[in-house]
């Protein structure tokens, strides 16, 4: 795939500064990220604590503390403009945050906060970065030619 020259910039050239959006959305997804690591080791300590249901929490901690990782990962992957962090930050912050509305008071809030991390990477001006820095492939009908 080969980008318009106007929207690649001179290697070496210094890129534009990040938006305030997604500084915003960046900030916002690595405190979701911490938050969502604070509530494993949660979910670990209660395991060593209590005395039933051990091995089922620290399973749920290990998996919490992986979707951490990886809401890490990728909200460092968004400053560089990846539409793929954008699309894998979405689909995480969706399926972990949307159940979570339904779980008591805690973990309301951490879904509450996901669901609106998701928000920020929707908003116009952070779809308005993303075309520019990672252009959307056009998809060519099968056999329709080129005029």
């Amino acid at each position: 795939m080969i980008r318009p020259a106007a929207r690649t910039p001179a290697p070496g050239s210094p890129r534009p500064p990040l938006p305030g959006i997604i500084r915003a959305a960046f900030g916002a997804w690595l405190a979701a990220a911490v938050l969502v690591a604070v509530a494993g080791v949660s979910f670990i300590t209660s395991a060593q604590t209590q005395h039933r249901d051990g091995a089922a929490l620290t399973s749920l901690g290990l998996v919490t503390l992986s979707v951490a990782l990886v809401i890490g990962f990728y909200a460092l992957r968004l400053r560089t403009g990846k539409r793929s962090a954008r699309e894998t930050l979405t689909t995480v912050g969706m399926i972990v945050g949307i159940p979570l509305l339904f779980r008591g008071p805690a973990l309301i809030a951490l879904g509450a906060v996901l669901l609106l991390c998701v928000l920020l990477l929707w908003l116009p001006q952070s779809s308005r970065f993303f075309q520019a820095r990672d252009p959307k492939a056009r998809r060519r009908l099968p056999g329709r030619r080129r005029p």
